[in-house]
């Protein structure tokens, strides 16, 4: 028995009848994921249908593998489904990226590997590259996310595998992670733009950082933003031949540290325009205030602060 549904036709059918999609961007299940989710389907069924299209000898997923493997495992007969008419291949990757869109579910990796076919199949659709908005218009996807898919695909090849490989752990075993190699990219792009010449081999910084932080010489990802702040020393009127140096110490010298090259170079410098940045939006504020307007809180904090600038003016 069927009846309509605003995205297809609802219906029990063949578990056996079923194969994957090929285009699907998931490609790593973890198995103590399955196992929970195998359960419950043991204990209630299947909750949510899953979603296929008709094709030749069957049907094809669209989104429910998982439940679907589970199914499968657990020797059900058929499982809920909602059926559409075949999609084009563009249809097909798109409807599987807004379904991720909702469910944030997907490893940002596979992502990124499907984004070229996508960008491909949309020149041939319009007769031109998707720019950005409209990518993300078409795959619900973020315009930031898109930009951290693009470094990803921009890796070399062996460190895509190294991630994919990762991938496929429990997430409490991983010990190299996308953000890691986003974070990375970031920062040496940053000093390919600002020091063009301390970068003769960006592969052997690559493999210089990744080392440090399996050793833990890089105790966090977030640390790699520094480096590239490093190489932007003389936009704090820091010395850039000095954050040069440090720079060239991180990638070749063992034990040197991203902490290390940023306390001997521009901690200091960065610090200051912190203060002045801080200082130049708190004058803005008392613009907009009168002083009967105050309220003890905020006069006793005022007072601190002179005290205390006072105190730093002097030398104390």
């Amino acid at each position: 028995m069927t009846f309509e549904h605003s995205t297809g036709k609802l219906a029990d059918i063949k578990v056996d009848s079923i194969f994957t999609n090929l285009e699907n961007p998931r490609t790593a299940f973890r198995q103590e994921e399955l196992e929970q989710l195998q359960e419950s389907i043991r204990q209630f069924g299947v909750q949510v249908p899953i979603a296929v299209y008709r094709s030749k000898g069957g049907y094809v997923l669209i989104d429910g593998e998982r439940r679907w493997r589970c199914a499968s495992k657990l020797n059900m007969k058929t499982i809920p489904a909602l059926v559409q008419d075949e999609p084009t291949d563009l249809e097909n990757l798109l409807l599987m990226f807004n379904i991720h869109a909702l469910r944030e579910q997907w490893d940002l990796l596979t992502i990124a590997l499907k984004l070229p076919k996508i960008i491909d199949l949309m020149k041939e659709e319009n007769g031109r590259e998707p720019n950005e908005a409209e990518l993300s218009v078409r795959t619900g996807l973020s315009r930031g996310i898109i930009r951290r898919c693009r470094l990803l695909i921009n890796l070399p090849q062996k460190y895509q595998d190294m991630l994919l490989e990762e991938i496929k752990k429990p997430k409490s075993k991983q010990t190299i992670s996308e953000d890691f190699f986003i974070e990375m990219e970031k920062s040496l792009k940053t000093v390919e733009r600002a020091m063009p010449d301390i970068l003769p081999d960006k592969d052997k910084a690559r493999q210089a950082l990744l080392k440090k932080y399996k050793e833990g010489v890089i105790a966090n990802i977030v640390d790699l933003r520094k480096v590239g702040k490093i190489a932007r020393a003389i936009t704090v009127n820091a010395d850039p031949v000095e954050a040069q140096e440090a720079i060239r110490r991180l990638l070749t010298e063992p034990n040197y540290s991203i902490n290390d090259a940023w306390t001997e170079t521009v901690s200091e410098a960065y610090a200051e325009r912190d203060i002045v940045t801080g200082i130049d939006r708190l004058l803005s504020k008392l613009d907009e205030v009168e002083a009967d307007e105050l309220d003890d809180d905020v006069r006793e904090k005022l007072e601190e602060l002179v005290r205390r600038a006072q105190a730093v003016l002097e030398g104390d």
